[in-house]
């Protein structure tokens, strides 16, 4: 099987020749680390690394170069500069500051969206039919990922992860009550947007694979109540799902961190597969939720704590996931990316006990 039936046989609890073997991605604290432990110097990111140990091509730094955010973007420019700080405004818009040497959550400062009016001056730049959104060798990079067997996917920022970009978290959960006509607004927007912008695309009849971004949930909740979702959001995750479908588009899932529980009942009500990466650390324990979901599409689900424990505990966390596996639409794969505190030595152990396991 290619990587590309691969995927999507084993996620549509189809047989398949093995599961895959991929994680979501690597800090890059964490290859520093590792070539202090053995790891060849080259290596100095996640394709690289999927070369060097033989891993299959990760869907989540393998997207189709479509630009769905604001575009032309702005200048980024840094505003102040210390020795240990950067202040940024970047891309679109927003104004942050940053550690120079340590990747870390940067602390914002301002949005580009405060009010209707500031939506409004965006609006220029939320145009989906500019054709400046796809590269001009879009047709032949699709023709030769098709060729080698890739996963062909597009990472969509969709109904709170997009404004969420906008606004800010804290922002835009105050705006669902403060400003819920603007919040409407956006989502009713962005709907139109996706038909707009993936038009190109959805008629090659190629795209197998949607990534809707939401990233709306934090360690004990959604971040915005299952009712507002319900309300608001299930409708346009409907209308696009439906629009998508219509065009072939074969997996569609979310991504969020955090604890969604609340959430995978309202996807699935709107026909999406599955989500991933299941949080341990926030109780979005796959095992549970497959009890829950039987025919939900998971990926992830290995807790990232145990990785970094050593062997006893890598052994442990992936007996408790075996059973997964063994039933289908399930990618075990690290529940974010691989964080520094895990050592060389014993993410070499996970991927080769792993890969034992998912030979079935």
């Amino acid at each position: 099987m290619t990587e590309r039936e691969r995927f999507l046989a084993c996620l549509a609890f189809e047989p398949v020749d093995r599961v895959p073997l991929m994680d979501m991605g690597v800090w890059d604290e964490t290859l520093q680390r590792w070539h202090h432990e053995g790891l060849p110097r080259w290596v100095t990111g996640l394709r690289h690394l999927e070369d060097y140990l033989r891993l299959d091509r990760s869907f989540n730094v393998n997207w189709l170069p479509i630009q769905t955010e604001l575009f032309p973007p702005f200048e980024t420019r840094v505003l102040e500069e210390s020795e240990t700080e950067l202040t940024v405004s970047d891309g679109q818009g927003v104004v942050f500051r940053q550690q120079k040497r340590m990747r870390t959550i940067p602390q914002f400062i301002r949005f580009p969206v405060e009010t209707e009016a500031d939506y409004e001056a965006l609006l220029p730049r939320l145009d989906g039919t500019d054709p400046a959104r796809y590269p001009a060798d879009f047709d032949e990079e699709l023709r030769w990922r098709r060729w080698r067997g890739e996963i062909v996917g597009v990472h969509f920022p969709a109904f709170f992860g997009f404004p969420r970009g906008l606004m800010g978290v804290e922002n835009l959960c105050l705006a669902y009550y403060e400003q819920p006509a603007l919040v409407e607004r956006m989502i009713r927007d962005r709907v139109r947007f996706a038909k707009d912008v993936l038009a190109r695309v959805l008629a090659t009849g190629a795209l197998d694979f949607v990534q809707i971004w939401e990233d709306m949930a934090y360690k004990s909740a959604s971040l915005v109540s299952p009712a507002i979702v319900r309300r608001l959001m299930l409708p346009a995750y409907a209308e696009l799902v439906s629009h998508l479908r219509e065009h072939g588009v074969k997996l569609i899932m979310v991504d969020s961190d955090g604890r969604v529980d609340e959430l995978l009942p309202i996807w699935l009500e709107a026909g999406i597969d599955g989500a991933h990466p299941f949080e341990i650390a926030a109780g979005s324990d796959p095992v549970d939720l497959r009890r829950r979901h039987p025919r939900m599409a998971m990926m992830g689900g290995v807790d990232k704590r145990a990785v970094a424990a050593g062997r006893d505990e890598i052994d442990a966390e992936l007996r408790r996931l075996e059973p997964l596996v063994r039933e289908g639409g399930f990618i075990p794969m690290v529940d974010h990316f691989l964080p520094p505190d895990i050592a060389y030595e014993d993410y070499l152990y996970y991927v080769e006990r792993r890969r034992e396991m998912l030979a079935v």
